[in-house]
């Protein structure tokens, strides 16, 4: 049986640093054997998860990306950490990013405070 395959990185809160976030996760997608089209929607996913959580009231210092891969399927967490300061005015709001990443997950769970969004997780099932 092989072992499954684990990550944490950790990012500063900012969009350029969004594209390590999808490489890494496409690679941990590959090893759990999602297909081309899965690992599509899963960059996408890393895009909306990022730009949800950045998009808060309270902006984030650091976002942490955990993920697990094994047996054909990747599971996924996204963590705002810390506080760089005031969100923008146009916070987006968490009701609808959790139907746009429904429509590219099957399974999506946000978790919320008094400061918005802080945790998106997800999977994927090849």
């Amino acid at each position: 049986m092989d072992k499954p395959h684990e990550m944490v990185l950790r990012l500063s809160a900012r969009q350029e640093d969004w594209l390590i976030a999808r490489m890494a996760l496409s690679g941990l997608g590959m090893l759990a054997g999602l297909d081309a089209d899965l690992i599509g929607d899963l960059q996408t996913a890393v895009n909306e998860c990022c730009d949800c959580l950045l998009h808060q009231p309270v902006t984030p210092e650091i976002l942490v990306l955990s993920a697990h891969a094994g047996k054909g399927r990747l599971q996924f967490c996204f963590s705002a950490e810390g506080t760089a300061g005031q969100g923008p005015e146009d916070a987006l709001d968490g009701e609808i990013a959790r139907c746009v990443l429904e429509t590219l997950l099957p399974e999506v769970r946000l978790e919320t405070d008094e400061r918005g969004v802080y945790s998106i997780c997800g999977s994927l099932t090849e």
